[in-house]
């Protein structure tokens, strides 16, 4: 067969498709565990994290741990959609809970941000934000995730009374000192718009769920 005819170059191709296929599917198949078992940690990371959790060591194992050991996980479900929630400490401590969170999710500019929205149980306070995942321009967008900026949500006020997308404000306001405030990415407004109005969306929508589910969970303790 010559090696300019087009069964030849249509072989080759398949014979290359094939074995690539073949390569890229071997290494998939042999990384996937370990790629679940780093997910988990980081997981498990931005949990303790956002909790303020006491580590003892810097190990899958020891995260693990501490999240077992200190913070509850349940699903809430309400209108069509599912939420994790955390509690801490554990209901079985028999301490009386003083922070929930839940995992957000929302798009962002280029791609989906999600994270870890954590408050106090009455939900008016605001004790911290932590991303799990998120594909914003580096050095510009991709600023969410840095410390500097995730500190400012520590004790802010979501502002219940405001419209829905104004609860939080990342950005200018006509207050500069207002509670609910904290301020925006220098270069990065797209981003710190998109996650404004993400986190007002979640938390509209958590709260109606969660408070619903407490109101459901009194009923049942009366009845």
């Amino acid at each position: 067969m010559k090696n300019d005819s087009i069964a030849y170059v249509l072989g080759f191709m398949l014979a290359v498709s094939v074995l690539f296929g073949t390569a890229v599917s071997l290494v998939h198949h042999g990384t996937k565990d370990m790629l679940a078992r780093n997910e988990q940690m980081h997981r498990n990371r931005t949990v303790a994290q956002a909790f303020g959790l006491e580590v003892e060591g810097r190990d899958a194992a020891d995260y693990e741990q501490a999240v077992a050991e200190h913070v509850h996980e349940t699903m809430l479900k309400a209108d069509g959609r599912t939420w994790p929630v955390f509690q801490h400490p554990r209901p079985e401590s028999g301490q009386k809970p003083d922070a929930v969170g839940f995992e957000f999710m929302g798009q962002g500019v280029w791609d989906v941000i999600r994270g870890i929205l954590v408050l106090t149980p009455e939900l008016d306070r605001i004790l911290s934000l932590r991303l799990l995942e998120q594909h914003e321009t580096p050095g510009l967008g991709g600023r969410i995730e840095e410390d500097w900026f995730l500190q400012q949500f520590q004790n802010i006020i979501p502002n219940w009374d405001s419209p829905k997308d104004r609860r939080v404000i990342i950005g200018q306001s006509l207050d500069p000192e207002a509670e609910n405030r904290v301020d925006a990415i220098t270069g990065a407004t797209q981003t710190s718009q998109a996650l404004m109005r993400m986190l007002n969306q979640e938390l509209e929508a958590f709260r109606k769920a969660f408070m619903a589910y407490q109101a459901q969970a009194a009923r049942q303790d009366n009845g």
